[in-house]
């Protein structure tokens, strides 16, 4: 009896040890893969203008995740707008700033039209990518550029003042084009999928006679 149980115990720890080494050794073979970013985002920025700036702009929304082209143009968008609406918040206060000659209180007024229009185009480029409309979008996105140089131009000859809201307006300079670059980048990649097919011209009732040209 006592032979006997030592034998069964011998065989348990036995087929227990195998049981584990096998266990063991099938784990060496799990490979965890880790998609790297680095690449991708690269890849994404080196067709803007500013590649350092769209790096700064797109990576803190893709630290684990593979980097989608469509929703990284979103988020530069997304930092647009928010730029757009500092530069809106600058030209406010500068405006109730009280002595401020006429001119340059002309010039904040026209401003502050522009980035009121700036605003709206960029909700309207934000529908068009969501719709991936990227032609419309790049309509949309150019009158931002537009509206951007029609208020810095208001300020020819009083360029000192300008420097007060400079930096502002040079940062939504520098992310629009970034966002142009972009759209411009995905309407080429998306416009071979969006031609409309042509449709095939009828036969012509003479394609069967004797001398027509094909």
């Amino acid at each position: 009896m006592n032979f006997t149980c030592k034998n069964v115990l011998f065989t348990i720890t036995l087929v227990s040890f195998l049981l584990i080494g096998n266990a063991t050794a099938e784990s060496h073979d799990i490979h965890v893969v880790h998609h790297d970013l680095k690449p991708d985002l690269l890849n994404f920025c080196k067709k803007t203008s500013n590649p350092t700036l769209c790096e700064q702009t797109v990576q803190p929304h893709f630290l684990k995740s593979v980097l989608d082209p469509i929703v990284a143009l979103g988020f530069e968008v997304d930092a647009t707008l928010v730029q757009a609406q500092k530069a809106l918040v600058v030209i406010g206060e500068l405006l109730k700033k009280p002595g401020i000659s006429k001119s340059f209180k002309d010039s904040l007024d026209i401003c502050n039209d522009q980035y009121g229009m700036i605003l709206d185009s960029i909700k309207l480029t934000k529908e068009a990518i969501t719709k991936r409309w990227f032609h419309e979008a790049r309509s949309q996105f150019s009158a931002v550029i537009s509206y951007h140089s029609a208020c810095k131009d208001s300020f020819e000859g009083i360029e000192k003042e300008y420097s007060l809201l400079a930096h502002d307006s040079d940062a939504l300079f520098q992310l629009g084009g970034n966002c142009l670059d972009t759209i411009a980048d995905l309407e080429n990649s998306e416009a071979p999928k969006n031609e409309v097919p042509m449709t095939p011209s009828p036969p012509s009732l003479f394609s069967n006679v004797i001398g027509t040209l094909p």
